[in-house]
């Protein structure tokens, strides 16, 4: 399993990333990794959108969400 902390990390060193991206980075369902960039969208700490009618989400690290991992980042410091 992963917690919001490694999902932003991820997110962080990669330019984009869509939901299949971090099942296999994370070795969790589609389902559960979906469920936590929708969480992370919702609370403004990442940006969603589709590259085309048909695609799948691609998700970006807000700078909000890049402001909660400095802090959790500095936390545990």
């Amino acid at each position: 399993m992963f917690d919001m902390r490694d999902l932003l990390s991820y997110l962080a060193h990669t330019d984009e990333a869509g939901a299949s991206d971090i099942a296999r980075a994370f070795g969790v369902r589609h389902d559960v990794a979906a469920m936590g960039l929708l969480r992370l969208v919702r609370q403004g700490l990442a940006t969603r959108e589709r590259a085309g009618a048909q695609s799948a989400y691609r998700y970006r690290l807000s700078q909000r969400g890049r402001s909660r991992l400095t802090y959790l980042q500095d936390r545990t410091s």
